[in-house]
């Protein structure tokens, strides 16, 4: 990086008419440079797009095998972050084996995450096939939060 950057601070003072546009281009190298290329650091990480793509075209096939349904939206709405966690052709003790490597703190925070996603997907569930009930419960507990407060 260090190099190219050079080279570019020398193409500005040979080209004093293109040293604005360089001098922006230096810039954004600057202060993006750390995330640029992660996909290419990271192990088993898609380094392009169309490695990413075909990650997730894969990801869908499989769960439409698994459940026999056309549609795996719903799976992707809830467990999408936590899906790309998923691999088929492990085994089960490879699987415990890269469990284990987790940090407790770190599987809490991820299970919250996947609790409040699954928490308002059951409120949208709610809301579309019970809408009564859904509303029922709403004022119940806004009558409940109303008179706590006058208690108070």
């Amino acid at each position: 990086m260090i190099a190219f950057l050079e080279r570019l601070t020398q193409e500005a003072q040979a080209r004093p008419e293109q040293a604005k546009v360089i001098a922006q281009i230096i810039k954004a190298v600057r202060h993006r440079w750390w995330g640029l290329f992660t996909c290419y650091r990271i192990p088993n990480v898609p380094s392009s797009n169309n490695d990413l793509e075909t990650f997730f075209k894969e990801l869908k096939h499989h769960q439409r095998r698994i459940t026999g349904r056309k549609s795996v939206r719903e799976f992707m709405l809830r467990y999408g972050p936590f899906a790309a966690f998923i691999d088929y052709a492990e085994s089960f003790d490879d699987l415990l084996q890269r469990l284990r490597q987790v940090k407790f703190e770190d599987w809490v925070q991820a299970r919250q995450a996947l609790q409040k996603v699954d928490a308002r997907l059951k409120k949208l569930h709610r809301f579309r096939h019970h809408p009564d009930k859904y509303y029922h419960d709403l004022e119940t507990r806004w009558e409940q939060a109303i008179s706590a407060l006058k208690a108070h």
